[in-house]
């Protein structure tokens, strides 16, 4: 009776085995420098602790934007096309960590039934991995959704991820044809692939080891650039989301209290916690940039953005990330007009699917501008106003009820006078 198992490096070579561990080992390295490099970077801002409080109370949270997707939904293509892309690569991954336990581990886990079930599973989100690629590339090509930025690295993510999909499939479909296993209905997609594969040199036993190499490779090519592209989303997102504390849209971060305060701190400015450089973000503000994925929602729902005004809420996020350096000035990255231009109206906050808040980055950065001695001109004039005439429009105390002239409306003052006089 034929032994139902995984044979991991089936008609592979010792020395491409030798070749696969050598690759991982360099990408592993790649990827640990890269995300030892952010990870330092995001150590360089304020120190904010994380309330296991706020933790506790975000996993509902978490399992309703993550794992459910909610925001992502809204838009039905494109939420359906994230959820079978993120689902089908969670899945595959699972799938990938299972063959490392069984073989490098040697904890025999894949076989028997259990195999047969992960086989089919894998098989059944591996194709919802690639059927949400495909609608991807078809959006992106059609430029579908004007607030995604359509560059040649974004449609070279969907291709690396699509070759490494496929790959997957062509090495299943190979083997089963070769192997003419007697469970390989288990493997749907695999078992239709290896019919079409049948008798054909491309897909012969000579040449499944060169198709095997260049899976391994892409494979580990994608792990290595994960945490110098915008794909270091998979990772930072969900932390983000599930340590961060969750805001009602609207409440705003505040500094500091004055009633908290004596009368000398009063007037010391390092209380007021501006932003003038990238140290003087949080550790976790700082995190939070790196979980951006340049979807736009955050500017398609800017009143600011749409009127024109030169606030671009996801541009805030992405320079900020862009510029992470401990001491790089605000300044010389972001106008202040933009940041002048912002409402605090949440509309951003609201829309992000990662749970970014951007008001309490813009307001920081706002604080930062005051103590610079930098404010938009209409402010500064409102405040000399209020300062020098006690009122917004800088009118005189002299002229303040001319407003009410001929529309015979009493004056408290010349009734008050009136009394007196006839007293």
């Amino acid at each position: 009776m034929e032994t139902i198992h995984r044979e991991t490096f089936w008609l592979i070579s010792p020395g491409y085995v030798v070749l696969l561990y050598s690759f991982a080992a360099i990408s592993l390295g790649v990827f640990g420098f890269g995300f030892y490099r952010r990870f330092r970077l995001w150590q360089s801002g304020q120190k904010e602790k994380v309330s296991w409080h706020d933790v506790k109370a975000n996993l509902r949270y978490f399992l309703d934007m993550a794992a459910r997707q909610k925001k992502i939904k809204r838009d039905k293509l494109f939420g359906l096309m994230h959820r079978f892309v993120s689902y089908g690569f969670v899945v595959l991954f699972i799938g990938t960590c299972l063959v490392f336990i069984d073989y490098d581990l040697g904890i025999p886990i894949l076989r028997g039934y259990f195999y047969l079930v992960y086989e089919a599973v894998l098989d059944v989100f591996g194709l919802l991995f690639i059927a949400g690629l495909v609608i991807a590339m078809s959006v992106r090509a059609g430029k579908r959704r004007t607030r995604l930025r359509h560059t040649v690295m974004d449609q070279a993510f969907l291709w690396l991820l699509a070759v490494i999909g496929l790959g997957g499939y062509v090495l299943e479909g190979i083997r089963i044809s070769l192997s003419q296993s007697s469970y390989a209905i288990w493997s749907p997609v695999g078992y239709a692939l290896s019919r079409l594969f049948a008798g054909n040199p491309l897909f012969a036993a000579e040449s499944y080891p060169i198709w095997w190499m260049s899976h391994a490779v892409f494979s580990l090519l994608l792990l290595a650039i994960i945490p110098y592209t915008k794909l270091f989303h998979f990772l930072t997102a969900p932390i983000h989301i599930l340590f961060q504390p969750v805001k009602r849209t609207g409440k705003i971060s505040l500094p500091y209290h004055l009633d908290e305060q004596s009368p000398d701190e009063w007037s010391n400015p390092a209380k007021a916690r501006g932003v003038h450089k990238i140290s003087d973000f949080t550790n976790w503000q700082l995190l939070g940039t790196d979980a951006c994925t340049e979807c736009g929602r955050c500017d398609s729902q800017c009143p600011a953005h749409l009127s024109g005004k030169p606030l671009s809420p996801r541009s805030i996020v992405t320079k900020i990330r862009d510029h992470m350096q401990p001491n790089c000035e605000i300044g010389s990255f972001i106008q202040p007009a933009e940041l002048q231009s912002c409402t605090t109206c949440g509309a951003c906050v609201e829309a992000c699917p990662v749970s970014i808040n951007h008001i309490d980055l813009i307001l920081a950065m706002r604080r930062g501008l005051i103590q610079n001695m930098v404010m938009e001109t209409e402010a500064e004039s409102t405040l000399l106003k209020l300062e020098e005439q006690y009122n917004i429009w800088g009118k005189p105390w002299s002229e303040r009820a001319d407003w009410s002239k001929d529309l015979q409306i009493p004056r408290l003052d010349t009734e008050d006078e009136k009394q007196k006089q006839g007293a």
